[in-house]
């Protein structure tokens, strides 16, 4: 979340990670020589799950006003409860 590292953190801006984040900011699966093996399967399966998730289903959120806090990562209020369909 910090505006040293990221332009606008709290943007949404996928192509932000398109290149490797600078030095000594946090990265879930580690990095330099010890980056996680799983790093890139990870990205991958979780970009097949959102392509399908957003072609075959619908959401709303349930408290569209909800309060979000950071510390330093977000929190919902309520966790953010959402209301999924699957498209017909």
């Amino acid at each position: 979340m910090s505006p040293i590292f990221f332009p606008n953190p709290t943007k949404f801006d996928p192509s932000r990670f398109e290149q490797g984040p600078p030095p000594f900011t946090f990265v879930p699966f580690g990095g330099g020589p010890h980056t996680c093996i799983g790093n890139e399967f990870a990205k991958t399966e979780t970009m097949v799950f959102l392509h399908y998730l957003v072609l075959n289903y619908d959401w709303s959120v349930v408290h569209p006003n909800e309060k979000i806090s950071y510390n330093p990562m977000p929190i919902f209020e309520k966790g953010l409860p959402l209301k999924v369909h699957k498209k017909a």
